[in-house]
């Protein structure tokens, strides 16, 4: 399946290190697992990010800069037919770029992150993993890949 397949009319593709700026009703579907990304405004006009699953809502995060976690979250597909990591998170004051390192039982994929309306960060790959680290700017963090449990794709 092409990664323009899971594209919603008239939305850029999350190919490459692409950038999606706009803000207000727009929506992201991930290529490998189908989860939605919506981009929205929070409290005082602050981008935020909503994560959804085909469970339903995952995640929101709303811009901070008194508390920033580089990495919100991390999972990986369940009982599916498609093999898929899933991690994102907010970028950090001064950093645009955002390394993602993936590590599993007898491998490890490293990506550079896909930047969300210069505010957040999603990186997606084939297979599954059990850990993910971000490096971005003076940040690292590590986290445990989460099973996505109850949800099948059709």
């Amino acid at each position: 399946m092409d990664r323009g397949d899971f594209l919603l009319p008239d939305e850029p593709s999350l190919t490459g290190s692409a950038t999606l700026t706009a803000m207000g009703a727009r929506a992201q579907r991930m290529p490998l697992s189908g989860w939605l990304l919506r981009l929205a405004r929070g409290s005082e006009g602050r981008p935020a990010l909503e994560v959804h699953s085909g469970a339903g809502l995952i995640d929101v995060s709303v811009v901070s800069t008194l508390c920033v976690s580089p990495l919100r979250g991390a999972r990986r597909s369940g009982g599916t037919a498609t093999r898929w990591s899933l991690a994102w998170g907010q970028l950090p004051p001064g950093a645009d770029v955002v390394e993602v390192a993936f590590r599993g039982w007898r491998r490890g994929v490293r990506v550079q992150a896909v930047t969300l309306a210069d505010a957040y960060w999603v990186a997606e790959v084939e297979g599954h993993f059990r850990s993910v680290t971000c490096s971005a700017g003076a940040s690292r963090v590590t986290t445990r890949v989460v099973r996505e449990a109850g949800w099948r794709e059709s």
